[in-house]
């Protein structure tokens, strides 16, 4: 996947709170790849029903947890092509709080639709991220495989089918991928974007760019 800018090519190719989202995802995973097993940092940091009676935290630390090196390194990636310009365009603070609140709609959905599933990474946010700039720069294209070109739109459309597709089919099971909390983030994007304090921000630093 290849990330073409068309009328802002001064934006920073990574930004402060991606850069610190990277950081601690990655620092989170090496702790569980040396110091602590990945079975105890899921358990200490992952979400599940259980936990709603005293660990209210994780419905934000879950986020920042990952199954496995392919779940990390797909979702930092993700994050890395479609945040900078999100957050240049918000700023870093406005930036933050839009992805925990994404990922915090993840978990919602994921309450529930799938109560017996341990829930850990950070998809739902990027999910929410990837919406948001799939919104504002519709018509940008990435490069699938390196090789075919595809609009940011049509590329967001087909994986929250795909998603929403995939939920339905696996509603009710236990364990496998949060396909709905996947879909609560982007979700949760679609209700702040429509929300007149969002609008009225992002018209203010265009002006303000401008």
């Amino acid at each position: 996947m290849a990330y073409q800018y068309v009328d802002d090519t001064d934006y920073p190719r990574i930004t402060p709170a991606v850069q610190w989202l990277i950081a601690l995802n990655v620092a989170v995973f090496l702790l569980q790849s040396t110091v602590v097993s990945p079975a105890d940092m899921q358990d200490a940091l992952g979400f599940e029903v259980r936990d709603l009676m005293g660990g209210w935290w994780k419905a934000f630390s879950y986020m920042f947890v990952h199954a496995g090196f392919w779940h990390l390194a797909l979702n930092l990636f993700t994050l890395w092509v479609f945040g900078p310009r999100v957050e240049h365009r918000w700023g870093s603070a406005g930036f933050t709080r839009f992805y925990l609140l994404c990922g915090l709609g993840g978990w919602f959905a994921h309450l529930l639709f799938f109560r017996g599933a341990l829930l850990v990474g950070a998809s739902a946010a990027i999910f929410g991220v990837m919406y948001a700039y799939a919104r504002q720069w519709p018509e940008e294209e990435i490069l699938l495989m390196g090789m075919v070109p595809v609009k940011v739109k049509w590329y967001v459309t087909a994986l929250l089918v795909l998603n929403l597709v995939s939920g339905m089919a696996t509603l009710g099971a236990e364990g496998g991928t949060a396909y709905f909390a996947h879909l609560g983030g982007a979700l949760t994007a679609w209700l702040y974007l429509r929300t007149p304090s969002a609008q009225g921000l992002a018209r203010l630093r265009d002006r303000i760019a401008q």
